[in-house]
């Protein structure tokens, strides 16, 4: 029996002596690339982008990848921005895919954000300059004329109603003035909006992911920095 037993403990402590002695002295960096970024969702207003990227560990021995941060762009517009901490295990020589999901707002983010607050701009032409990067990420024209901050629908409650004109009790002059002023508001928003857009290109569209992801093994950390294209 000890003739049997002799030789497997000596392979076992040899295993785990080789183990130990495949441990790094320090960590390779890992690689990250960016598979695609597609709408999982395109409305009016917003826009759900899922971006995919896989992280390769070219290491001899599991790591753990212990975040991920990036910068979504296009058209050196910042449309997103993620912060990930997985602590997912990539294995030795081996690759994990990850997919994260932006939500992109066409009045909230990219006209009042960028562009009203950010560049001065009045809020009309804020929404108007707004809509080619919107209809480039593949986003559907929005109804700018039904915008809460454009007035239209106080200035209707504002004037005579339905029933008081097909009574002739209405006051007519106010009700021409309420009717003009609506539709020109609607003509002149609208009217731009519609014009920008028939005039603007649907594609490509080149998006850019930026940031880092750092990996550890022990006591052991490593950063890798990417900058990365994708055009769909």
């Amino acid at each position: 029996m000890r003739k049997f037993y002799l030789p497997i403990a000596v392979l076992m402590i040899a295993v785990m002596l080789g183990s130990i002695g495949c441990a790094p002295s320090a960590l390779k960096p890992c690689t990250v690339e960016l598979g695609y970024v597609s709408n999982e969702w395109a409305g009016e207003e917003t826009i759900a982008a899922d971006v995919y990227l896989t992280v390769t560990n070219p290491n001899s021995v599991p790591v753990s990848l212990d975040s991920l941060d990036y910068n979504l762009t296009v058209n050196k517009t910042q449309i997103g921005m993620k912060t990930l901490v997985p602590k997912l295990i990539v294995p030795a020589n081996g690759s994990v895919g990850l997919t994260s999901v932006c939500i992109i707002d066409y009045s909230a983010s990219l006209a009042v954000q960028k562009i009203y607050i950010g560049m001065g701009k009045d809020y009309v032409t804020a929404h108007v300059m707004a809509a080619p990067l919107w209809k480039v990420l593949g986003g559907k024209k929005p109804p700018l004329w039904d915008y809460p901050a454009l007035g239209i629908l106080a200035i209707a409650n504002g004037g005579p109603t339905v029933a008081d004109i097909k009574a002739g009790t209405a006051d007519m002059t106010a009700a021409v003035g309420a009717y003009a002023k609506i539709r020109g508001t609607i003509d002149a928003v609208q009217g731009a909006l519609d014009k920008t857009w028939a005039a603007s290109p649907d594609g490509p569209c080149v998006y850019n992911v930026a940031g880092k992801a750092t990996i550890s093994y022990g006591t052991m950390t490593k950063d890798t920095s990417f900058d990365l294209n994708y055009t769909k």
